[in-house]
This record gives structure tokens, sequence and C-alpha cells, in this order.
């Protein structure tokens, strides 16, 4: 008996190795609640990377930055230290100043554009995001154009002359505004709805889906859907822990990447909806495109020379714009 339990043991041991060789755990952070399309993008990936390498790979999500903020994961990724992330661009550039391209304002103007330029620029930024950043986008998601709320209507440029909007504390959205004849306010997130509410901003721009989630119904009357800028977050994984993986496991990775943005694209675009519905119900005026957006495009397009530095240098700039302006045709 006793000798049969040492065979058995001894047994175990050997297999030991080789079955923890097939066991890999991804940790993903992102930041967003459990209902935002960040997290359903994350359940999905989770879901189909183990149906697609049978098991041998678990996913472990970890919401609203519980690892850490977006970019103290991003700079985690490059050591290896954690395994994948999803967040927000403007939070990759400064570590990847190429992902900046997706940035670029009125680079698509509509969303079907949009998805056709983020997964022709894929395999490009790639080669510059694994040296710049040591990290590798298994998908571009998206949440939606950044469409403006204020508490007055906006539907032409005059229109905006004179309101104090808050935009994200980055180069580009700050010239932007600039150039359509205003000085926007950069402000950390957590001062936004206070400072609406207290009417120190009169205004803000993000996605319809943020207007519903941080209540901007509650103090805020208008919305202008301009195609400025779209909110977009790359599915990143670690380039360190990636080449650590076998082929199988890689190629599974990237197909599941793939599919899991897909249809983060495609609830984001249902809850965009949804949230259109419940702002119009919140007694919140809808107003569509300004009027004369072509003055608004005009002004920004005319920018994008002063970003080449900032996104990579002219060189990378101009060869993702062509990339991007083929797929208007």
């Amino acid at each position: 008996m006793l000798k049969k339990t040492l065979v058995a043991s001894a047994l175990c041991l050997m297999m030991a190795p080789a079955a923890f060789a097939q066991d890999y755990t991804i940790r993903l952070s992102h930041g967003d609640n459990e209902s935002n399309p960040t997290h359903l993008t994350a359940v999905k990936f989770q879901e189909l990377v183990k149906e697609y390498t049978e098991g041998k790979a678990e996913v472990q999500i970890f919401p609203s930055n519980s690892l850490g903020t977006e970019t103290e994961v991003a700079q985690a990724l490059r050591m290896g230290s954690i395994e994948a992330e999803i967040l927000y661009t403007g939070n990759l550039v400064p570590l990847a100043p190429s992902a900046g391209v997706l940035m670029l304002p009125y680079a698509y103007t509509s969303t079907e554009q949009a998805h056709k330029a983020m997964d022709a620029l894929i395999d490009p930024l790639n080669e510059r995001l694994t040296k710049e950043a040591g990290v590798r986008a298994l998908g571009l998601m998206e949440k939606g154009f950044r469409v403006l709320t204020t508490n007055k209507p906006v539907t032409t440029l005059e229109d905006l002359k004179g309101l104090k909007i808050r935009v994200s504390p980055n180069d580009i959205a700050i010239k932007t505004f600039r150039a359509w004849g205003i000085e926007p306010l950069p402000m950390d997130w957590a001062e936004v709805f206070p400072a609406l509410q207290q009417r120190v901003i009169d205004g803000q721009e993000n996605p319809y889906t943020t207007a519903i989630s941080s209540r901007f119904f509650e103090v805020q009357s208008d919305i202008t859907e301009i195609h400025y800028m779209m909110w977009t977050g790359p599915l990143l994984i670690s380039e360190r822990a990636f080449q650590k993986y076998p082929e199988d496991i890689q190629q599974a990775l990237l197909r599941a990447g793939r599919e899991a943005v897909d249809y983060g694209r495609q609830v984001s675009a249902e809850l965009t909806e949804q949230s259109k519905a419940e702002l119009v119900k919140n007694d919140m005026t809808l107003h569509g495109a300004p009027k004369d957006e072509e003055k608004w495009e005009a002004a920004a397009a005319a920018l994008w020379p002063e970003f080449y530095d900032q996104i990579g240098g002219e060189e990378w700039a101009t060869q993702a714009i062509e990339i991007i302006k083929a797929t208007e045709k």
C-alpha cells in the first residue's frame, strides 16, 4: 500500500510541471463599473479566452481601477507584472505617443468609418506600441463620440462663444476648443459635476452614456452632437507576457481580443441609443449635429500639424492619416 502511494505521489510530481505549463492567468484591469461597456467587453474577452484556449488560460477581471490608475497599470504592463488592461487612449499617450493618432480631431466623423479606421490602424500601430510602451493592442474599442452638454442651446459655432467648457487635460482637446474661439477649462474628472452644479463651468464633453452615468441631466439642459473626437480605448496585453505564451495561446488571445472588442462596440451602440432616450425623458434637449459643423471640422483639422510631434512624429502621423482617409472610400 505504501509503495503504491509513493508511486502515485511520484507520478503526480512528474505530471505537475507539465500541467502547470498549460495554465495561464491573465489579470485584466480597467477603470469602469460593472455596467459600463468597458466591463462588458472585459467579460466577453474572459469568456472567449476560456473557450479558445480550452481552459488553459483564465482571465481575472479587476474593475474600477482596483489594481491602480490606468497610467500606473499601463506602466506595470510594460514590466509584465500585470498582464492586460482596457484604458482610455488619452491615458496611454504619455507612455505610447503614437496612440495619439486615434485622438486627432475630426479624423473620422461616423461610427462606421471609425471602426474601419481603427481596424486598419491596429497592425501598424502595434509595431510602435510594442517598442514605445511594451504593450500590444488586441483590439480597439469605442464608446461613442464625445458630445457637448451645456446649460443653453448650442447649434452653431457662434453659440459656443462665451461659454466655459471643461475638457480633459490633454493638449489636443484644449487646442481644439481654442480654435473654436473659447478658452476651455482643463479639470480633473472628480471636480466636473460640482463645477457644473455651481455654474463654475457651463458645459463639458463626453459620450452620451457618461451623461447618464454621471447624471449630467440634473445640471445640464442641452446636448450638441459634435463629432470631433471618439472615446477610444485599446484592449492591451503586456508584450513581455504575450511573448512568453506558446503560439496557440497567442493566437487564441488575438482572436478573443478582436471578437470581444467587436462585441463591446455593439454594446456601446445599444447603450448610446438607450442613453439618448433616457436623457430626453429627463428633459434634456438633443440638438443633433451643429448646423455649421463643417466650420468646426475645418478649424480642428487645420491643427493637425501642430500635434505631429506629440503623436509619434510627422512620418507616423502622415502614414496613419493616409490609412484613416483610405477608409472613407
